[in-house]
């Protein structure tokens, strides 16, 4: 059989928080389907993660997954949500990405931080909306540092997607999948 690895790895919208599936288990579909190959994806993502949890639990995840040089990225709407320092965000995404690197990781697919949809929850309020160009705005400007990185943006989530201000529905997830699949496949 010939097959293909991917690691994904991120928060709760990696993990499929909310729904029974999630984008991973969707890609990995997808990309069966679009190539000859057998698809695996491996979701090492925690609920509530943000990029420094995502960077500690890297150092150990990193050094057990073997046999994989691709990685789907999808990490910092809690970072948003928490007001984590902008400065302190770009650095620890920086460190996830050289330590991919460094364990040479071939391709790097960085999904955008999805939009927020403020409906009073406490963590995401209007002004994280905002503060979420900021974020991704840093993202975008660490991957233009680095080769081997893709952006990856979801142009076709709206709010029928989700099933709370951040997280996916089936559908979401589904869509979400769709566009870490043609990035994939464009590369």
């Amino acid at each position: 059989m010939q097959y293909q690895n991917l690691l994904c790895i991120g928060d709760s919208q990696t993990f499929g928080a909310r729904t029974y599936g999630c984008y991973p288990l969707y890609l990995a579909q997808i990309l069966t389907q679009k190539t000859p190959y057998q698809w695996r994806t491996i979701n090492r993502s925690v609920n509530g993660y943000t990029a420094r949890d995502l960077w500690f639990l890297l150092g150990n995840e990193i050094e057990q997954t073997t046999d994989t040089f691709q990685v789907c990225i999808l990490i910092g709407t809690n970072d948003v949500g928490n007001d984590t320092p902008i400065d302190l965000f770009e650095e620890y995404y920086r460190q996830i990405i050289r330590t991919l690197l460094i364990k040479r990781y071939k391709a790097i697919f960085c999904g955008e931080i999805p939009s927020i949809y403020p409906d009073g929850h406490i963590f995401f309020c209007r002004e994280t909306t905002e503060k979420r160009k900021q974020y991704n705005a840093v993202i975008k400007k660490l991957l233009a540092e680095q080769q081997s990185t893709y952006w990856v943006e979801f142009n076709t989530l709206d709010r029928q997607c989700y099933v709370d201000p951040v997280h996916f529905n089936e559908q979401g997830n589904i869509q979400v999948a769709e566009s870490f699949a043609q990035a994939i496949l464009e590369r």
